[in-house]
């Protein structure tokens, strides 16, 4: 594993924008590797008793992946059923259900894309569960025929009391969008909210309230020399639905991966994982925020 050598560690505390690429870099350490059954893995959540859940991207079935870290008995795989796995590219949650983010939009050929809403009672005691689903256009998406650089794609979803949010991946300016819609099943124009310079594409959000406050990750990489440059983007002390009102800390990290998903656990540390391509093994890594 020699793309993911440590060189150096540095935290960059942004004074503006996070656009900038001149920072030193982290090593992101492998945890553990993910379940072969996640050979794409595009989105994760955290269910309790040591129990996570992925999914994988499009070209895949309909089917999300119940496992532990040590890769004991619990892998267990549930059909999604009604579903298709157009192109899945984010996990979220609440309480009581786990949303299915339907909207990737590579080569902006879809108008309308979906949110499945699942309950985890389901997911937990079968092998297959029913989904509602949310559908959700974008107000400012004219047509259809977009083709790569446009600011429509979106891999990233997370939930806060009754709506959920997504945060865009913008091959048009390279920021992120985010807009909500209701968290129950229905068809909506999403609503604009705000934008952010990411400085790179936007994969993976999780959100999680302290005390007073949100605390807000986003995982991505930057596209260069024929290469994938993750990033973490860590914000906190935000209030919701301003999420960009603070200045984030921007980490960058050694190797070329296609890191997908971010997850908040204990502390500050997350789990951030990559997707099996161009010969990378897939890894869940541990990185420390703080």
């Amino acid at each position: 594993m020699s793309n993911l050598v440590f060189t150096s560690f540095i935290i960059l505390i942004l004074s503006g924008c996070a656009s900038s690429q001149d920072a030193s870099e982290l090593e992101l350490v492998p945890f553990t590797k993910l379940p072969d059954q996640l050979k794409e893995c595009s989105g994760m959540v955290y269910l309790g008793d040591g129990l996570y859940l992925g999914n994988n991207d499009s070209g895949n079935p309909p089917d999300l992946i119940l496992f532990t870290m040590d890769h004991g008995d619990d892998i267990k795989r549930i059909r999604i059923k009604g579903t298709d796995n157009v192109d899945w590219e984010e996990l979220a949650s609440d309480k009581e259900f786990v949303y299915i983010g339907d909207t990737g939009n590579n080569n902006g050929s879809r108008k309308e894309l979906s949110v499945y809403k699942v309950k985890k009672a389901e997911i937990l005691d079968g092998l297959q569960a029913s989904a509602e689903r949310i559908r959700f256009t974008y107000p400012g998406q004219k047509s259809s025929g977009l083709g790569k650089k446009h600011n429509f794609d979106c891999e990233a979803l997370i939930c806060i009391g009754d709506s959920l949010y997504v945060f865009t991946k913008n091959r048009g300016n390279g920021k992120t969008d985010i807009y909500s819609f209701p968290k129950i099943a229905g068809t909506y124009e999403a609503r604009f909210i705000s934008s952010f310079d990411a400085g790179g594409l936007v994969t993976g959000a999780d959100f999680r309230m302290n005390d007073t406050s949100g605390e807000l990750a986003l995982v991505g990489y930057l596209f260069k020399d024929k290469g994938y440059h993750p990033f973490i983007l860590h914000f906190t002390n935000i209030t919701v639905p301003g999420f960009f009102n603070s200045k984030p800390t921007r980490y960058t990290f050694s190797g070329r991966l296609q890191t997908e998903t971010i997850l908040f656990t204990e502390g500050a540390t997350v789990f951030v994982s990559n997707e099996q391509e161009h010969g990378d093994p897939g890894y869940i890594f541990r990185v420390n925020l703080d």
